[in-house]
């Protein structure tokens, strides 16, 4: 019988937020707030879908975590003009600056973690998960195509 990956993944996944969870708590964000915070960091204004996507978040859970996080000052909603179906967010300054923040004590974690299990054992380790995520998105579009 094989190893749990699905688990195995998980329990990497504890180890890795052990490093990260007490910063989060510390700029009182949840996990998912915190994946929005960065995301939309590196994109400026992203569409509510592609948020959903790339922070792992389920659109419906997303909705409410939105809602809170804008209550909180930390980002925008904004709806175009043109097409109200869509909906796109993107940070606050106060959003950005708590980024800014955290991220420098995010680096120190990375840093961290790096000198407990070295630079090339986490690149390596980056490495793979990129090939086996990308292993994944082939199977997710075979399929698709596949339904149409």
């Amino acid at each position: 019988m094989h190893d749990s990956l699905t688990i195995a993944l998980l329990q990497a996944r504890e180890t890795a937020m052990g490093y990260f969870r007490p910063i989060v708590k510390q700029h009182n964000l949840t996990e998912q707030q915190w994946r929005i915070v960065r995301v939309l960091a590196e994109h400026p204004s992203m569409d509510f879908h592609e948020l959903a996507f790339r922070t792992c978040i389920l659109r419906p859970s997303l909705t409410g975590i939105l809602t809170r996080m804008e209550r909180d000052g930390l980002v925008l909603r904004l709806k175009p003009v043109n097409d109200q179906r869509k909906l796109y967010v993107s940070l606050t300054k106060q959003g950005y600056a708590l980024y800014e923040h955290a991220q420098a004590l995010v680096e120190e974690a990375y840093q961290q973690i790096e000198a407990e299990y070295t630079p090339e054992k986490m690149q390596q380790l980056t490495t793979l998960l990129e090939e086996f995520i990308a292993l994944g998105n082939r199977h997710i579009s075979e399929r698709g195509e596949e339904e149409e």
